[in-house]
């Protein structure tokens, strides 16, 4: 079956018609509109050298993540006493939409969930062991815990 050299033109013009990027100010209008849901990213410190993989992924989601690794640069490398970061880190955590757990779960991942669970947020899962390759959506069961040293 051969298609009209007009069905084919107009192919080629879509395909090859140029695109007009969006101006910041019509980005910032847009954001206003249509605010993005924020993400806490819930992580053990064990693997937080996956964070900007993590971070790209939940970008790719189409939402913002809002990591404690990534703002605190590993809790402002140990300059900050843990209780300053953890009410910093549950303030952020407040903010949010929502909030996914990556890879195993560690005591600090699991009390922020269950601050999570009071605050009736919704709250994913996700396998990272085949990181950076995928990373792969669990339900609360399958997810397991970390072994303490």
């Amino acid at each position: 079956m051969a298609l009209s050299g007009k069905v084919a033109d107009d192919i080629l013009e879509r395909i090859f018609q140029p695109t007009t990027k969006p101006s910041a100010m019509d980005q910032a209008e847009e954001t206003l509109r249509h605010p993005k849901r924020l993400v806490y990213v819930a992580m053990s410190n064990k693997v937080f050298y996956w964070r900007a993989h993590i971070q790209k992924f939940v970008l790719d989601s189409g939402l913002v993540p809002v990591s404690p690794f990534m703002l605190f640069d590993y809790y402002l490398m140990h300059t900050v006493g843990k209780d300053v970061v953890r009410e910093a880190m549950n303030n952020l955590l407040a903010k949010c939409d929502e909030v996914w757990v990556f890879g195993r779960i560690s005591l600090g991942v699991k009390v922020q969930v269950g601050i999570a669970k009071r605050m009736n947020k919704p709250i994913r899962y996700f396998d990272i062991s085949d990181l950076p390759v995928t990373v792969m959506p669990i339900t609360e069961e399958t997810a397991q815990e970390e072994l303490r040293d």
